[in-house]
């Protein structure tokens, strides 16, 4: 399933690269590969939230979420093969799922563009570009382009994905946070991120998709609803940090899995209709108890 296209010469530099064979760079690989996850990004942004800048957390969401829909809208027509499906000389050393059969792109998602690199860019791009410090800055430069390099060394990415993946994200933040600083109200930024992402509903097979549209539904009403009946203070207090992201963390994680309880492994891993509702939902309700519902015991509570 799928289909194959590339250049010559990302093989032939994939090829060369993999056979440097290097345990120590194939360890940063798998460690920087590891940052560039959808939900390890999402994740960040919810430790902005709750601790450190809600505001920063909520500009840095508006780059990431549009960035992470379109790299899943072109995934979905393109169904662009990974590399090392195609090509004997390229190895698979780390799967991008690993429960599932390496070589079933239904499983293993599709290439282009790389999701990591986009939603890399986009996250610490926007955090460079609202922070405007020196470190923020040389850190937003550096760790998409090992997460992005790390990609194609792991045979999961053609160069062309990454490439494709930095310019997506660098796109998300030069156009969406103009738009965020000139409207005062963000709902018409919101509610344009979500019209954007309803069309793959039509045509995208892949989970991550669902998974985004599920975090991007979540991530909008949480931000609204905390606007309007929350709106609680940022930390710095070492403890409360540290219990806010462990309390949030195992919050999303919690309410995910009892949201899996009612159905069959059989049916949440089927390519149905039903289970791709079922993802999108549980994202959704994940996302919006964690984000949204959760902070209100800040205050209420004074320990976190």
């Amino acid at each position: 399933m799928g289909n194959t296209f590339y250049f010559d010469w990302e093989v032939h530099f994939m090829e060369w690269l993999q056979s440097l064979d290097s345990p120590a760079v194939l360890l940063l690989a798998k460690a920087v590969s590891v940052i560039g996850n959808e939900m390890i990004m999402i994740g960040l942004v919810g430790m902005i939230y709750w601790c450190v800048d809600k505001h920063l957390a909520k500009r840095m969401a508006v780059s990431i979420l549009p960035a992470f829909i379109l790299s899943a809208l072109v995934k979905g027509a393109l169904l662009r093969r990974r590399p090392y499906m195609d090509h004997s000389g390229i190895a698979c050393l780390r799967a991008p799922h690993s429960d599932g059969e390496i070589m079933d792109p239904m499983i293993q998602g599709f290439s282009f563009p790389s999701m990591h690199s986009t939603i890399s860019a986009s996250g610490f791009g926007t955090a460079a570009y609202a922070v405007r410090k020196r470190p923020i800055v040389i850190m937003a430069v550096v760790m998409p382009f090992l997460i992005g390099c790390s990609r194609f060394y792991l045979g999961v990415h053609y160069p062309t994905d990454v490439l494709s993946g930095w310019m997506l994200g660098a796109v998300s933040i030069f156009l969406l946070q103009a738009l965020y600083d000139r409207l005062d109200k963000k709902l018409p930024i919101y509610a344009g991120i979500m019209l954007m992402a309803l069309p793959g509903i039509l045509y995208c097979r892949d989970a991550e998709y669902f998974s985004c549209l599920g975090s991007t539904a979540g991530f909008m009403a949480a931000f609204l609803f905390e606007e309007k009946y929350v709106k609680f203070e940022s930390t710095r207090v070492p403890h409360k940090f540290v219990l806010r992201t462990v309390f949030g963390l195992g919050l999303f994680v919690l309410v995910g899995q009892a949201m899996k309880l009612p159905f069959s492994e059989e049916l949440l891993s089927s390519h149905t209709a039903a289970a791709y509702a079922i993802r999108t939902v549980r994202y959704a309700v994940s996302v919006f108890v964690s984000v949204g519902v959760y902070p209100m015991a800040f205050d209420k509570t004074k320990i976190i």
